[in-house]
Formats: C-alpha cells, sequence, structure tokens
C-alpha cells in the first residue's frame, strides 16, 4: 500500500510547495485556523463529536486568537477516491490537521501525502502497526495499534480460561494482520490455536468453513474481520450449534454489530475505546452537551471525534503556533492529556500509550463493560516497558567503543564486572530517576538508594490469590515509589487502626528500598483542643475552612504544614476521620510546595486531591447486572474465582495535572499501567455538606478550583 501511495503521489516539487505554502499561512497568523474532518461512512457521530469540539473550542476564544473552522470531505471508499481527497487537503494551505480515514487500508498510503505536504494527520480509528513504521514526521496516533489490541484480547482469553481457541480472519491487510498478532500473543501465553481458517469478506455463506470446525474441541473463537461479515458469520456458527463465545476486533465495537447479528451475537467480546457511562466530570459535561445538540447519546465515534479535535487544540496551545514542523514536535514531546476516551501520551515516533482498549461483551442488544479484566495486562506491559528501559539504559552506561588502532585486551573476568556493574547501576537509575523526570538533585539521591530487589517478582506475586492484603499493599507501596522516586515519605497518621498499618507499612518497606519516613501523628479524637492556630500556620482564607474547636483539624494542618517542608511525597490515609473536604484541600496546597500525594486503599469514595492513587480491582458481585456479564464468557471458571484472581490487582489512576504542575514526566510507556485519569468531583457537583461536613468555605474554595483537563 505504501509502494502504491508513493506511485500516486509523484515525486515532483508541488508537495514542497504545499507544505512552504502552509507555514507561510501559520506564520502570518492571521485568518481561521483550519480541521480537515474526513466523513466517516458508518454514521455521523465521529464528525458531530468534531463539532462540538470546535464550538466549545470557539465559544472559549478559539486557538491563538483565531476562530477555528472545520472543512468537511466525503467518506473515502477507495484508494483512488481517497487520493484525490487527500490531495485536495494538501492544496488548502490554512488545513493544520487530518482527522479521519475510518480504515488502515486507507490511512496508511494516504499518510505519504500528508506527510510530503507537512500537514499534521491524526487518523482517529486507524490501528494497524504500519502508521507509524515509517519515520514520518506529521503522522500521530490516536488509538493504540493492532500489537497492542491483539495482546490485550488474548491476555483476556488466558484470564478467562480459554486454553483452545479457533481463529478466523477475512482475507485483507487489516484482518490478517490482526489475526496473526492475536496467534502468537495467545501462544506466548500457553494458549493453543487449535484451528485457523481464512474467508473472502464479501461472501454471503461461510457454513463449508465453519462446518469443519465439527470434531475440534475449541473454547472460543477469535474472529478478525469488519462487523458486516463478523455478524453473517456469527448468526451462521450458531445456526451449526456452536455456543463457544467470540473474541472480536475492535472493528465489530464500531459498527452496527449489534443490530445487524441480532441474538445470536450474545456473548460477543470485543475491545471498545469508550462507554458512555464512564464516570468523571470531563465525560459528564461532554455526555451532557452531546444530548443537548443530538438529543442522543454519543457513541464511540462521536468520542473520538471529540477527544481528536480536543487533542488537536491542546497541541496548539502548547506550541503557540499552527506551523507545521511545530505542530509535529510539540505533538510528540507534550504532557500526557486526559480525553473522554482515555489517556494520549505520545512518543517520538508518534505511537500512543496510556490510552488502551477496554474489553466489552456484547448481552441482550447492548455492549456492557467489563470491569478490571485489563488489570494483569497494564501490570504485565508496566513491568515489560521498565525491563525494556532499563536494558536500553544498561546500553547506554556501557564503556563507549575505543578509539582506532591497537588496543590492551582485558582479562575476560574484568570486562565482565565492568558490564555487570554498569547494568546494575544502569537498573537502579531506572528504578527511581527513568520512570519519571525529577529534579537533577532527586534523580541522583534517589538512584543512589534504590532498590537491590526487582520490583517486577513483587508483581508477578500479585496475581497469587492468597496474597494477604498487608503483603498486597506492601508491593503496591513499591509500585508507587517506583513511579514517583521519592526518597522522604510523610505521613499524617491517625490513631486508628488504619493509621498503625500505614505507619508499619512504611517503615518496613523504607528499609528495603532506602528511603526516610516522617511521622506525624493524629490525636485520638476526643482529645482536648489544641491552640488556635496562627496567622504563620495558615492564610485566611484557609482558616476560614478550619473548625477552631476540633483539635484534630487543626493538627492536620500542623502536620500538613510541617511536612510540605520535608517531605518528598505524602501517604494519605484514607478514612483519617477528617472531612474529606478539607484533606482535599490540603492535598492540593502541596502542590505548590512540589510535594505530590498518594493513597493506597481497598477503595476510594471521595476526592482527596491526591496526585495518585492504587484501588483495589474486581468484579462487583454485589450488583448481579455485574456478575451476569461474565455468565458464559468464562470457561471453567466462576465470577467468583474471577474475582479472586483480580482482588489483589490495583487499578492506578493518575491525576495528570498535578504531574505536570510538579514536574513528573512519565515515560509514556509505563502510562500503560494507569487506568485512568483521575479528574476532581468538585467542579460540577460540588462538594456534599451533608455527607462530608462541608462548610461554606469549603464551597467557596470548589468554586475557585479549576476543573482539570479543560
Amino acid at each position: 500500500m505504501l509502494c502504491a501511495a508513493l506511485t500516486l503521489t509523484g515525486c515532483g516539487r508541488q508537495y514542497t510547495n504545499l507544505g512552504e505554502a502552509r507555514a507561510a499561512y501559520a506564520r502570518d497568523g492571521i485568518g481561521p485556523i483550519v480541521i480537515a474532518a474526513v466523513e466517516d461512512p458508518l454514521g455521523p457521530g465521529f464528525l458531530q463529536g468534531i463539532e462540538l469540539a470546535v464550538r466549545e473550542i470557539n465559544a472559549a476564544g478559539g486557538l491563538l486568537g483565531r476562530a477555528v473552522q472545520i472543512r468537511r470531505f466525503p467518506s473515502s471508499g477507495d484508494l483512488r477516491q481517497g487520493r484525490r481527497t487527500a490531495i485536495a487537503i494538501a492544496q488548502d494551505p490554512r488545513i493544520s490537521v487530518v482527522l479521519g480515514h475510518r480504515t488502515s487500508e486507507l490511512a496508511v498510503p494516504l499518510s505519504v501525502i500528508y506527510e510530503r505536504a507537512r500537514v499534521l494527520f491524526m487518523p482517529s480509528f486507524a490501528t494497524a502497526e504500519q502508521l507509524t513504521r515509517h519515520g514520518f514526521d506529521f503522522v500521530l496516533r490516536t488509538l493504540p495499534d493492532n500489537a497492542a489490541m491483539a495482546a490485550q484480547t488474548a491476555s483476556v482469553a488466558q484470564l478467562f480460561g480459554h486454553e483452545r481457541i479457533a481463529v478466523l480472519h477475512s482475507r485483507d491487510d487489516y484482518a490478517r494482520e490482526l489475526a496473526f498478532l492475536f496467534e502468537d500473543e495467545a501462544r506466548a501465553r500457553g494458549l493453543r490455536i487449535v484451528f485457523g481458517a481464512s474467508f473472502f469478506a464479501a461472501e454471503s455463506n461461510y457454513r463449508g468453513m465453519l462446518g469443519q470446525l465439527n470434531g475440534v474441541d475449541f473454547d472460543a473463537v477469535y474472529l478478525s474481520t469488519e462487523h458486516l461479515p463478523g455478524a453473517r458469520l456469527v448468526r451462521q456458527l450458531r445456526e451449526l450449534g456452536f455456543a463457544q463465545p467470540v473474541l472480536g476486533s475492535d472493528r465489530l465495537a464500531f459498527g452496527r454489530y449489534e443490530e445487524l447479528v441480532g441474538s445470536a451475537g450474545d456473548r460477543t467480546v470485543a475491545p471498545g475505546i469508550y462507554d458512555v457511562d464512564t464516570p468523571g466530570p470531563l465525560n459528564r459535561a461532554f455526555v451532557t452537551a452531546y444530548r443537548a445538540a443530538h438529543n442522543a447519546d454519543p457513541d464511540q465515534s462521536a468520542a473520538q471525534g471529540y477527544d481528536t479535535a480536543r487533542l488537536f487544540a491542546d497541541i496548539v496551545r502548547t506550541a503557540g503556533s499552527t506551523e507545521p514542523s511545530v505542530l509535529a514536535t510539540t505533538a510528540r514531546y507534550s504532557p500526557p492529556r486526559a480525553g473522554v476516551t482515555g489517556i494520549f501520551a505520545h512518543d517520538p515516533r508518534g505511537d500512543v500509550y496510556g490510552k488502551l482498549f477496554e474489553l466489552r461483551v456484547l448481552r441482550f442488544g447492548r455492549w456492557w463493560p467489563l470491569p478490571g479484566v485489563t488489570a494483569p495486562y497494564r501490570l504485565a506491559s508496566f513491568r515489560a516497558a521498565r525491563l525494556e528501559m532499563q536494558r536500553e539504559a544498561a546500553q547506554q552506561a556501557q564503556t563507549p567503543a575505543p578509539a582506532p588502532g591497537p588496543q590492551p585486551t582485558p582479562p575476560e573476568p574484568a570486562m565482565a564486572e565492568v558490564v555487570d556493574a554498569a547494568a546494575a547501576a544502569a537498573e537502579r537509575l531506572q528504578q527511581t530517576a527513568a520512570a519519571v523526570s525529577m529534579p537533577a538533585d532527586k534523580a541522583v539521591g534517589a538512584a543512589e538508594t534504590a532498590a537491590a530487589a526487582d520490583p517486577g517478582a513483587d508483581l508477578q506475586t500479585l496475581t497469587t490469590a492468597r496474597l494477604s492484603a498487608a503483603e498486597r499493599a506492601r508491593i503496591w507501596l513499591r509500585l508507587a515509589h517506583e513511579i514517583l522516586g521519592f526518597q522522604r515519605l510523610g505521613l499524617v497518621a491517625p490513631q486508628t487502626g488504619a493509621g498503625s498499618a500505614a505507619v508499619g507499612l512504611a517503615r518496613s518497606l523504607a528499609d528495603d528500598l532506602g528511603f526516610t519516613v516522617d511521622i506525624c501523628e493524629l490525636p485520638a479524637p476526643d482529645a482536648h483542643a489544641a491552640e488556635p492556630l496562627n496567622a504563620i500556620e495558615l492564610t485566611r482564607r484557609e482558616r476560614e475552612g478550619i473548625s477552631v474547636d476540633d483539635p484534630l483539624e487543626q493538627a492536620a494542618v500542623r502536620c500538613w504544614t510541617r511536612l510540605a517542608r520535608s517531605t518528598d511525597a505524602l501517604l494519605v490515609v484514607p478514612d483519617s476521620g477528617l472531612r474529606p473536604g478539607l484533606v482535599r484541600r490540603l492535598n492540593r496546597t502541596l502542590r505548590s510546595f512540589g510535594v505530590p500525594t498518594f493513597a493506597v486503599a481497598q477503595s476510594l469514595d471521595s476526592d482527596l486531591g491526591l496526585t495518585l492513587a492504587l484501588v483495589a480491582t474486581g468484579v462487583d458481585l454485589d450488583d448481579p447486572q455485574v456478575a451476569l456479564r461474565f455468565n458464559g464468557v468464562l470457561k471453567g471458571l466462576r465470577v467468583s474465582a474471577l474475582n479472586r484472581k483480580l482482588t489483589n490487582l490495583p487499578a492506578v489512576s493518575a491525576d495528570l495535572e498535578a504531574f505536570a504542575e510538579l514536574g513528573i514526566r512519565p515515560d509514556p510507556r509505563l502510562l500503560t499501567l494507569v487506568s485512568r485519569a483521575m479528574q476532581p468531583a468538585f467542579p460540577s457537583a460540588g462538594p456534599d455538606p451533608a455527607q462530608n461536613g462541608g462548610t461554606d468555605a469549603d464551597a467557596a474554595v470548589s468554586a475557585a478550583a479549576p476543573t482539570s483537563y479543560e
């Protein structure tokens, strides 16, 4: 496809001239900033999402003081029609970005035209690996690639107990690539591919191929194809009496598969990127605005269109320019951003990390999310990324190549010792400073005190069902140390069982990892009133929210104030007896001191203003509707047993806005661990005085606080 595109584009100077004209228009800074939106053949949702984002951007003043406009282009049915569309886009110097082109079969070859014309190309649905394999500067993924999708699906197949898989795929490049990647990932996990066959998507009768499954012992079918042939095939699969669950590609979830397949599609599992019921103020605002505009719920295409348009706007704001080369560079080296479909963190090649597919199941004519099932994949990906980064650091730490000419050859043992020492030093550095970007003095100190043990081994231990709560919390705290890289840990300890457990946990791990613990104890709830806080300890605005008769609150303020000056990070005990509104304000205040706050907890019911949270994942067995989603998709496994497999695994959430304020810049590969970006609950709903014991001062501070990720 790429070779064909090179032939179609030609090699004249016209594309160079187009790029120069685009750069000149950007430098003038006059006129609208134009987004090229290619219509989606699957429906209007994608374009409607872009339109909603652009209305919001313009209502807030546009970009760089200029209005944003959308120029619509018809959907491309084949490569030649797509080429005409791409050339028309390239010839308009006002266009800064292209959103759309549904399939990888079009996005990959057309990327050549956009690269030559120097227009930022953000295909909203393409996942083929070839998209970012050519070293292009102006191509930016907005979805993970097929390798990540196949690995996630194989991980879930293993988790669900499917040991024998039948693989079916249509005979096109995209479906074939995804099916082969899934087979490789399945075999790597010890699963067996017991049957494999391909078919033409245009066929209407697959019964001859499906009949070959008679006599084959298989647990599930993996199906890689478009939603139209997928629906036909699954209906015929059920007609022949096969009741095994179907694991599909993302194209089943993006199309009208659920309508076309009917009840036969029950228990189809496929990757998706968006659910309308996703919690958080950002998604609530999006859903409310979309419903008001279209009197319907947004689908995945609408959410992806909305996110990609807002992502482009964020890139322009960060770059302070629409000049093509500046946009391309800024897109790859900017801090991670959060959208309604997940996290966008790009590497220099243009690949996206952090954002992952979420597995969903089709039940009763609707797609339902499967909670917690991606946690094993996230932890495994995090560990694999760390090991890869350790190898890279070890290679960089080795002695440079000698100068030309004869060189003395050291004894073999001595050379081995040098290499081992370099690798060990690089590993210690990786375990602290390479996980996040820290100030130089902190990075050096952290490297000197890094743990000798491999934390990756602890991540493997997390999958042990018999792991105690204390052992689990110990591994989770080690994980938080890897991400935040602190040397001095602060802890405000209430006089409760939870407070005592947190103190014991921090002290036991401090010896292993070489950090110090500074503990500030809170008084018992029935303690006598302490001395009133004075103006030096607290500003007038902050004093308004503190009870002068509550010794616990006064002691808490003193603890937070002292630890802000003496620690690198603060471990928060969620059930401390303090009002969540007070804890939230104190934690957010610590950002001005450069101190991140985090919690290791079974659950978090309130927004505590944390930078990082590790919370238990799992299946909500108290909700019969949730448990019913797993019925029929597990092999030899009860839902309760699945929950035990997930009970020790953390769902890691991060406040990306706090990361940016604190100067924490994770490597994009490590953001795969983060299951969601934390968003404060109070800007949209406000604190609940009845529930949290809030005051008018709390409400005033909350109302003045900015909404994250806007």
